[in-house]
């Protein structure tokens, strides 16, 4: 059992140090300084809106999506290695104490979110609800129950060995869940405990479900592994990352993007970059996701001009520095040093990748606010957010490309 809880022990004391070497790199003093400046022009904004909010505004439900989106997504980070499929798997007896620890920490830490979230939408529950700080509190607390409910159901569930289970499973955690944190944001306390007795039987019937069934080892492994890979991105994104595994998608559909890039040697990095924005890894995926995460909030926001300017510039900015490591996304192949003067287009090229994606994005943004709010917030948002686009690709963008 010692050499158990020691390979707990080590694993987990590798895995924060390995948290805290890449975090220097991401939270460098560029990055800090904008996210301090907008988190101060964001509370501003934020204070201000809340002094002209609607009554009828829908605080509960907004609060209620945030909060079901945090704690839907739930699981045990096991730590686990590919190498334990062959040494560890004969100890499978003796592991429940590793994962009973591994269940701890990973409850503890995703607790971490929701009370940002809470702290985050304080102002707004007791301007909408006229809420004391006390039920404030008891709410954080019961919401911790369901989080800590939700990573136990998502742990129990890998046992099974039906995959139709855990489809049904998301949804019935998904329903229980919306209701669970409705009527802890609405002190429904009756309606709760019902909730309350139907996790308990839902709990205890797929605990007995579950058995005395072996570990998926392979399963745990490949979402350990994916998990380290998303984070390997995100820091990827700030430096070089030797233990990321890139991949491709052929995505033919998008094909036709290429035809606009002329057939030239010097076009060759421009054309490279473009595929590869469009094939590798989710650079697609990135800027599609925040476009979009960017535009509800606008949809919500964009009444105040200073709210808008700050949601556009933040996004952008953030769009910006999650697609710089596409720069270097060809440095290991050496096949790129053979083609004549691309190397001396490649910033260029990039460049001009950049600003065209930013423009697009900004674009989407201007017309979200001009839906919402019109051409009058819309045009100064849209001149101050171009103008920081280019600012962005062509001034902190080439320096920081330096440093990568």
């Amino acid at each position: 059992m010692n050499s158990i809880d020691n390979i707990w022990s080590k694993r987990l004391q590798a895995h924060i140090q390995e948290l805290r070497t890449y975090s220097k790199y991401m939270l460098n003093d560029h990055l800090l300084f904008v996210l301090l400046f907008l988190t101060a022009g964001g509370a501003v904004a934020y204070q201000n809106w809340l002094n002209k909010m609607p009554e009828n505004f829908p605080a509960v439900f907004i609060m209620t999506a945030a909060f079901t989106f945090l704690i839907q997504n739930s699981s045990v980070r096991t730590l686990l290695k590919e190498a334990d499929l062959v040494f560890l798997l004969p100890l499978e007896k003796q592991m429940e104490h590793y994962f009973n620890k591994a269940f701890l920490y990973s409850a503890v830490t995703q607790m971490l979110p929701i009370i940002i979230f809470i702290i985050a939408f304080t102002p707004l529950y007791r301007k909408a609800e006229a809420v004391s700080g006390g039920a404030i509190l008891l709410s954080l607390l019961l919401l911790a129950v369901v989080k800590v409910w939700n990573v136990k159901m998502n742990w129990i569930i890998h046992f099974l060995p039906d995959e139709n289970a855990k489809m049904y499973d998301f949804i019935v955690r998904l329903v229980v869940n919306i209701l669970s944190i409705y009527f802890v944001f609405m002190n429904e306390y009756v309606f709760l405990t019902i909730v309350a007795v139907i996790m308990i039987a839902y709990y205890v019937y797929f605990a007995k479900a579950a058995g005395k069934r072996g570990v998926k080892w392979e399963v745990l492994i490949k979402k350990e592994e994916q998990k380290k890979q998303n984070f390997y991105q995100l820091a990827n994104l700030f430096t070089d990352v030797p233990k990321l595994k890139k991949s491709a998608k052929r995505r033919k559909y998008l094909d036709p993007l290429l035809g606009f890039i002329k057939y030239n040697q010097k076009n060759t990095y421009l054309y490279m970059y473009v595929r590869a924005f469009l094939r590798s890894g989710d650079y697609v995926g990135i800027h599609l996701r925040l476009t979009i995460i960017g535009s509800v909030i606008l949809v919500y926001l964009a009444g105040n001009m200073y709210s808008g300017l700050a949601i556009s510039i933040l996004f952008l900015f953030l769009t910006g520095i999650q697609l710089m490591s596409l720069y270097k996304h060809y440095d290991l192949l050496e096949i790129s040093n053979l083609y004549p003067t691309a190397d001396n287009y490649k910033l260029k090229h990039f460049t001009s990748l950049m600003r065209m994606v930013l423009i697009i994005q900004l674009l989407v943004f201007s017309i979200v606010i001009f839906l919402t709010a019109g051409g009058v917030l819309a045009t100064p948002v849209l001149l101050i957010s171009l103008a920081f686009t280019f600012l962005f690709v062509y001034v902190y963008m080439p320096k920081r490309l330096k440093k990568l």
